[in-house]
């Protein structure tokens, strides 16, 4: 499957299984998918049977690798999962229809709504800390609708595995492998010459902890790129739940702060517009986690989160090869073993970038020149560093200046 018509006549045949009647969609329009999934509008011929009049249709080729195939089973779970909250708490839009065996998933329409990344390219000062603010309470009401739901998001996981060979544990091994990340950034920082402070390790361990269990625990798609992020009447929406599940809510916080790692940011850091996020979600989640009220609590929270996606982003760096990955890294291959999977699935899940072409990118400024792929990926890590340089910056205590200095000589080292 791949051709357009072939695609739009399974999703109606989806349809027309579960509703009744005979569906038809037409007038298909692409839209912009993530990797290689064809994402794809069309309008459904009025039928009694179905009130929606207009669907999204994704599909999901398989690509032979089990980890990244296995993404597709996490996004139909996690749209199941949000179709079940009420609509004030559901974060994007609802499940109407799926087909496992063909990867494809049908979704409600959201209309033409913006994306946040549009959003933020055309905003002044003042509609920045207005789409900030905005996003905080967005944020903030789907993890306090979800944050007693975890039960049930592991049902219906564990329903969509259990018939499936391996299929639980490749699940498991991607959740573990966002907090491999940042151990393996910490990594790639020494191995470039680059001095880690105490501090800096600590936050970077207890970070990793909580990606896996303990922490405040809500819903989360994880992947919030504003590319991801869709406003329509005046609210947003979240997308792409292909990582989605249960961490540590400050995570997410932590990646909005930081400018969205992995995305070049539109704006500079906004230190006024990132307080009214901050100040907007904890509006929001403090009934289901007072600590967040307590200052020292949420500088710490947060800077902790910044250090796993400054790490987490680092790793994206490593050259290695995956079967050089698993020789030296015991932990990861530990996990790897344990789900049962090939060293070369390793690849795209840990290394999205191609390290090796880009040679040592974290050289310091004074080796230049740099390749233009060598530009744009320094800018996006010094963006990530200069944000956790002006929080951490604001923190009381002694250790996160020691923090904040850290960060500071990594983004003279990236500019």
């Amino acid at each position: 499957m791949g051709e357009t018509e072939e695609i739009i006549r399974a999703a109606a045949d989806i349809l027309t299984k579960r509703y009744g009647g005979e569906q038809e969609l037409v007038d298909v329009e692409r839209l912009d998918g993530s990797g290689l999934a064809d994402v794809l509008r069309a309008k459904v011929v009025s039928n009694p049977f179905f009130q929606h009049r207009s669907v999204v249709v994704k599909h999901s080729p398989a690509v032979g690798d089990e980890l990244a195939d296995a993404a597709f089973l996490r996004e139909v779970v996690a749209y199941q999962f949000t179709t079940s909250l009420s609509a004030e708490s559901r974060p994007g839009p609802v499940l109407l229809g799926y087909d496992t065996a063909k990867r494809i998933l049908i979704i409600s329409d959201l209309g033409d709504g913006r994306t946040l990344a549009d959003e933020l390219q055309d905003a002044d000062a003042e509609t920045h800390v207005d789409l900030l603010r905005k996003l905080g309470r967005a944020l903030g009401k789907m993890h306090a609708g979800t944050a007693d739901e975890e039960d049930a998001f592991n049902v219906l996981l564990q329903r969509m595995t259990r018939s499936r060979p391996n299929a639980a544990n490749v699940q498991r091994l991607r959740d573990r492998l966002l907090s491999h990340r940042i151990r393996v950034g910490v990594g790639v920082l020494e191995r470039s010459g680059v001095a880690i402070p105490s501090e800096v390790r600590v936050a970077a361990g207890n970070v990793q902890s909580r990606l896996l269990r303990g922490g405040m625990r809500a819903f989360t798609p994880f992947d919030l790129t504003p590319d991801n992020i869709v406003q329509t009447d005046n609210r947003f929406h979240f997308l792409d739940y292909e990582w989605a599940g249960y961490r540590d809510v400050t995570f997410d916080v932590a990646f909005v702060v930081a400018r969205f790692p992995v995305f070049l940011a539109a704006q500079p850091f906004n230190a006024e517009a990132t307080e009214a996020f901050v100040d907007a979600w904890v509006s929001e989640v403090r009934g289901i986690w007072p600590g967040v009220q307590h200052p020292d609590t949420l500088q710490a929270r947060i800077t902790a989160g910044l250090i796993g996606w400054a790490m987490s982003s680092v790793a994206l760096l490593d050259p290695s090869t995956p079967a050089e990955l698993l020789a030296n890294d015991p932990k990861l291959r530990t996990d790897v073993e344990a789900a049962g999977i090939e060293a070369s699935s390793l690849g795209q899940e840990i290394a999205e970038t191609d390290a090796e072409s880009l040679g040592d990118v974290l050289r310091p400024h004074s080796q230049g020149p740099f390749s233009a792929d060598e530009s744009l990926v320094r800018r996006d890590l010094r963006e990530t560093f200069e944000s956790l340089a002006a929080f951490a910056g604001t923190g009381s205590d002694p250790a996160y200046r020691t923090i904040s200095e850290f960060a500071r000589t990594l983004v003279e080292r990236l500019r």
